[in-house]
């Protein structure tokens, strides 16, 4: 399918651009190519596919980001009255925000119910990878992130209450380890 969007994340934002250009034009080239994307990311197509805890699933690195993301699509696809689906779109987007905000049924694989966003309700990461939740003290302190070896000494780091982690593997299964930069 050319022209259709891998994904919606900082480096492609072809189906936004896409959605815009429905808005302003009604031509339906755009349109179609919206469809597409969200037809792959709702029914598995293109390499995606749905978790056993439900989860549209595209890629280790980033998870939880790419759904979030294509689950904005389908949301502001619905507002511009892109399909005849549109109860479809908003049911379908607010399952995958459900899910990283931890009603995701983990807990039969992890013991309970797991929101994937910092300081959302009571189980969620507490150890995530960010130079900023666990920032060097002085220069010379040991440890590179770009190799993924955070500082060994990590006291007196920051809550980044509201960031969204990485996200699950394609199992549900996800470490809540500093060391774990997907």
């Amino acid at each position: 399918q050319k022209d259709v969007a891998w994904a919606y994340s900082w480096d492609d934002k072809k189906v936004a651009c896409q959605l815009l250009l429905w808005e302003a034009t009604s031509d339906v080239q755009y349109k179609q190519k919206v469809e597409a994307f969200m037809d792959n990311w709702m029914n598995g197509g293109s390499g995606i596919i749905t978790t056993k805890c439900g989860l549209a699933w595209r890629d280790n690195w980033g998870s939880a980001r790419y759904a979030g993301n294509a689950a904005f699509i389908a949301l502001a696809a619905a507002n511009a009255n892109i399909t005849n689906n549109e109860k479809d779109y908003r049911s379908w987007a607010t399952e995958q925000i459900n899910y990283l905000l931890g009603d995701n049924n983990i807990s039969k694989v992890s013991g309970s119910c797991f929101s994937f966003q910092i300081g959302y309700g009571s189980n969620f990461p507490r150890n995530p990878h960010h130079r900023e939740a666990c920032p060097k003290k002085t220069p010379s302190e040991s440890g590179d992130y770009s190799k993924g070896e955070p500082p060994k000494n990590c006291d007196g780091g920051n809550v980044l209450t509201g960031a969204l982690v990485g996200g699950p593997d394609a199992g549900d299964n996800f470490s809540d380890d500093i060391k774990s930069y997907e």
